[in-house]
């Protein structure tokens, strides 16, 4: 009988091993090593939730608040270290997604 928990943890291994993880955690390391672009993104993470609460909550939000927002976002797409990062998390998400689906596929036939 297959052992489905070590399959998963066959799985594990190799997304982790993959091309997509390897290029993912060589993006990360390297914008972990631009100080100034990850306080950038820190920041904008940070604008960026403080304004979706204020939409959540039906507030006015402050044109400066926008445009503070803008000035971060151009200054993340400005870098090319965060364009690959960014490059990389896509590419790694696309990998997962077509993980899910395989499995899905699989699984499809007891739902029914």
């Amino acid at each position: 009988m297959i052992d489905c928990i070590e399959l998963a943890g066959n799985l594990g291994k190799a997304m982790a091993e993959s091309p997509q993880a390897v290029a993912l955690r060589d993006a990360r390391a390297a914008l972990n090593g631009e100080p100034e672009v990850t306080q950038a993104l820190a920041e904008y993470q940070q604008q960026a939730g403080k304004i979706a609460q204020l939409e959540r909550e039906q507030k006015p939000v402050d044109v400066a608040e926008k445009h503070r927002l803008q000035e971060l976002n151009d200054k993340l797409v400005a870098s090319e270290t965060f364009k690959k990062f960014t490059a990389a998390q896509v590419d790694y998400v696309d990998l997962m997604r077509k993980v899910n689906e395989a499995i899905r596929r699989e699984l499809a036939a007891t739902e029914q």
